[in-house]
This record gives structure tokens, sequence and C-alpha cells, in this order.
């Protein structure tokens, strides 16, 4: 007598290719998904960038600009160290609230050791000097440089000082009556630094710019997050294996090993035992695949 499986392994293969069909649809359509969802991220991680480099770019003009009233204030504070050739670590160490730190304060402080040198140079050579007692000379050098005028604008402030105290010296020296009149010219104003309008409207663009920025850098660490999530997505090399197997195993393998059919009665019952039991197999892992990709979802 003749025992014949085909039947039942055309039953197997058909009813696997529908469920492969439906496993493969939903595996595909989650990879377009992501593959979607990465764009987008992508796309909005170039955003961040581009508005993170604008915010710093802004900030760090705006924080050069406070940085170099700020020297400014020290470096006037600090004028008489400076025509004495004292180094900038020791003058630093002597204030108490600088206002600036001294990284930052050490381009600007060369920069003043330099323009000092060229206006003692020139004081010595007796050149020419203006009403500021600066000299003309220089005045080209720092044509467009704010910051090199101002320095210079201090040291020809202590140079008139000087002049006049000597001039006041020699003037009460040659006075009968002991005492002089003051000069109008020597009395300074004193100009409002490093807390003028500008300088903090300056903090406060500052200050907003950094809130922008730590909001950037937190999306962009979120993105960076979804990205790395996206290459490696849960669950879709799970996916592929079950699809995998479930096509080799319940399609494949009982389409070539039809038709089927034995005179023996126990390999009849083997046959079908193995082929059923890879189609419930196969049934049990992709229904537990599709409730670990559920309780996946209600997790996130």
């Amino acid at each position: 007598m003749s025992y014949d499986l085909t039947a039942v392994l055309t039953t197997i293969a058909a009813a696997s290719a529908s469920i492969v069909a439906i496993l493969g649809g939903f595996i595909a359509s989650k990879l377009i998904a992501i593959s979607s969802e990465r764009s987008a991220v992508l796309d909005h991680l170039k955003q961040i960038n581009k508005e993170l480099e604008f915010h710093v770019s802004e900030r760090d003009k705006i924080q050069a600009e406070n940085d170099e009233d700020d020297a400014l204030d020290f470096i006037r504070d600090a004028i008489d160290d400076l025509y004495a050739d004292n180094s900038l670590e020791n003058v630093y160490l002597n204030v108490d609230h600088p206002g600036i730190s001294m990284e930052s304060l050490k381009p600007y402080w060369d920069r003043a050791v330099t323009l000092k040198e060229q206006f003692r140079e020139k004081v010595e050579k007796h050149d020419a000097l203006n009403e500021d007692y600066i000299p003309e000379s220089l005045l080209f050098t720092v044509k467009e440089d704010d910051f090199g005028y101002e320095v210079l604008l201090a040291m020809g402030k202590k140079l008139r000082k000087r002049s006049r105290t000597t001039e006041r010296v020699r003037g009460q020296a040659n006075n009968p009556l002991g005492f002089i009149v003051s000069d109008i010219n020597d009395l300074e104003i004193s100009t409002v630094t490093g807390g003028g309008y500008t300088y903090h409207k300056n903090c406060d663009s500052i200050q907003e710019h950094n809130s922008a920025i730590a909001l950037l850098e937190l999306q962009k660490k979120q993105c960076d997050e979804q990205i790395l999530a996206l290459k490696r997505p849960r669950g879709m090399k799970l996916g592929l294996l079950i699809f995998a197997l479930f096509t080799f195993c319940c399609i494949i393998a009982p389409l070539v090993a039809s038709p089927f059919a034995t005179e023996s009665y126990n390999d009849f019952v083997i046959a079908k035992a193995i082929f059923l039991g890879l189609f419930g197999i196969g049934l049990i892992s992709v229904f537990g695949y599709l409730i670990y990709l559920l309780q996946w979802h209600q997790d996130r």
C-alpha cells in the first residue's frame, strides 16, 4: 500500500507562502519607514548644525567685542605697568577682579606691548604729536584699529599728564607766590567702560545665543541617538532571519520533497510529523515575533 504525502506538502507550502507574503510585506514596509525616518532625521540634523554654527559664530563675535572692551579696561587701569614693562602675569595677579581671563587678555596685551614700544620709540625721536599726545606717524598704523587707537590714546594721556606735571613743577619753581592755577586740560573725564548699554546688550545677546546653543546641542544629541537606533533597528535582523528560515523550511523544502509517496507507514508518519512540526514551529516563530514587536512599541 502506498502512502501519499504530496497533498499535505503542497498545502503547507501554499499556507506558508501566504504567511511569508504577509511577513515580507510587513518587513518591507518597516524598512521603507525606517529609510524615510532616517532621511528626515539626517535633514533635521543638517538644519541643526547650520543653526548651531550660526549661533556659535554670532556668540563668538559678540564675545570678542566684549573681550576687547574688557581688555581695554584692564590696559587703561594698568597703563603704568604696561609702560614700565611689567609682565602680564605679575600685573594680572595684582588685580582683584580682572573681568577677563588671562587667556583672552593675552593677545590684546601683546598688541598693546607692541604699540607701547612703537609709541616710546616715536616719542624718544621727538616725532610730532597731535592734540591727544599721540605721535602722528602712528595714527596711520591704527587707522582701522579701534583697539590700537584706544591704547595709544591711553598712553597719550599718560604722556600728557607727565608733561603737565613737569610743567607745573617748573612753573611752581618760578612762581614767587608758591601756587599755580590748575589747567582745565588736566581734568580727566572718566569713561564708562565695561558697563555701558552696548556692553550689557551684548551680554544679554550672548546669554540668548548660549541658551539657543544648549537647546540645539540637546536636539543634536537626540538626533544622533535616533540615527544610531535607525542604523541598527531593533527586531529587523530577527525578522529577516525568521523570514528566511520559514521560507526555506515551509515552502522550499515541501516543494522539493513533492511528490512524496512511500510504502512504509513509519516513513510516512515521520515525514508528515517533520513537515508539520516545521510548519508549526514557523507559525509560532512568526506570531512570537509579531508579539515581540508589539511589546517593543509599547515600551517606546
